[in-house]
């Protein structure tokens, strides 16, 4: 029984510091329905670890982890259904993908279209390992990415320099 308690208190705390990223960082780490899975998980082996009476941290750890969980599994439920929802009213139409010189980096482009009331909108996103992205580029009411390589890590687009060993990014 303490293996749970444990275990949950940490995947916990590793799903509230990814969860945390999603709104600090620009990099999308890790999807949200994984660490909603995460947080669910922990959810349940939080509640099996109430059985551990060892002593009375196990069971302040399990109440935190239970709570904490919980709050996680109702804010990434929120987040994936308007993540959801956005995905039914914005459009993203895929333009081109642009590599580095050396092949380094992957920057593709797309055309988003929120409907009659908005202008269109270029996006950028910059692939990282696995399942990490970055929107690098969003330019409002441009419909084409007229991509240039500087250098390896310089790109231009549509007369913006961005240097990618800098971070830079670019939102208008």
């Amino acid at each position: 029984m303490k293996r749970y308690s444990l275990m949950s208190f940490y995947m916990c705390l590793l799903c509230l510091i990814l969860s945390l990223t999603l709104i600090l960082s620009s990099w999308t780490i890790i999807p949200s329905y994984v660490l909603w899975l995460i947080a669910l998980i922990a959810l349940i082996a939080g509640i099996k670890g109430f059985k551990d009476r060892i002593n009375k941290i196990s069971k302040i750890r399990s109440w935190f982890t239970v709570i904490t969980s919980l709050l996680l599994l109702i804010s990434l439920s929120l987040v994936l259904l308007f993540g959801t929802l956005r995905t039914l009213v914005i459009s993203e139409e895929f333009i081109k993908e642009s590599k580095s010189p050396d092949g380094t980096y992957t920057v593709e482009f797309y055309l988003t279209n929120g409907g009659a009331t908005t202008a269109f909108r270029v996006i950028g996103k910059l692939d990282g390992p696995l399942w990490s992205e970055k929107l690098l580029y969003g330019d409002y009411r441009m419909d084409h990415a007229k991509v240039e390589w500087v250098n390896n890590h310089t790109i231009s687009i549509n007369n913006h320099v961005l240097n990618l060993k800098k971070d830079e990014t670019y939102s208008d």
